[in-house]
């Protein structure tokens, strides 16, 4: 009993030592100098693009426990890992239409960063997609690093946090964090006011 409970703890202790290190490099990131868009130039652009949607894959928290030896983790990780990820991929599938969206895992961000798609974005049937893209944002369900709002982030090319000002979050909890939303009421909801603002600012654009 008490080895297992020590295999808990090392467990653990990998999972939050690898997760808080990933966010320390988005907060350094994050310093970067970012481009200034207005709303109406935000939402025109991403309707215009497309959107890449990050998933995690855990490859260097599954790497060390299997270094460790801790298999067993290792699978209930990956298993969990994919639960997750099919949980994104058929939220954006069912509810998301305002541009195309695109998928990849997190150990290709650097070649996303680089704007190197080739051999590396999916559709929502694990498939590779070769496609050629000048203009993209990227998304994830994470926290924003300058509130610390848990939901649905829109960031730039770079993997980089939107200008506060601009709608690049969708809350999961809503309601003074009373209601909890799934992936799929997200995505939806973010989904339903991009529609909202284009059709207003296209509407401005038609009554000059």
């Amino acid at each position: 009993m008490k080895n297992l409970s020590l295999t808990r703890i090392i467990f653990t202790c990998l999972i939050i030592l690898l997760e808080t290190s990933g966010l320390s490099l988005m907060a350094q990131e994050n310093n970067t100098e970012r481009k200034t868009l207005s709303r109406e130039e935000f939402v025109q652009e991403l309707k215009n693009s497309a959107l890449l949607v990050r998933l995690q894959d855990r490859t260097n928290t599954l790497a060390i426990l299997k270094e460790k030896g801790l298999i067993n983790e290792a699978e209930k990780l990956a298993q969990q890992q994919r639960l997750e990820n099919k949980e994104t991929l058929l939220s954006f599938t069912q509810t998301f239409d305002f541009c195309p969206v695109y998928f990849f895992y997190a150990k290709d961000s650097e070649a996303i960063r680089s704007g190197d798609l080739q051999g590396i974005l999916f559709n929502a049937n694990l498939e590779l997609v070769p496609v050629k893209l000048d203009k993209y944002y990227t998304a994830e369900f994470a926290e924003t690093p300058d509130l610390g709002i848990d939901g649905l982030i829109v960031m730039d090319q770079r993997l980089l946090s939107l200008d506060n000002s601009l709608p690049f979050f969708e809350r999961r909890f809503v309601f003074f964090n009373l209601k909890e939303r799934s992936k799929a009421e997200i995505v939806e909801a973010y989904n339903a006011r991009m529609h909202e603002y284009f059709n207003f600012y296209q509407s401005k654009k038609k009554a000059k």
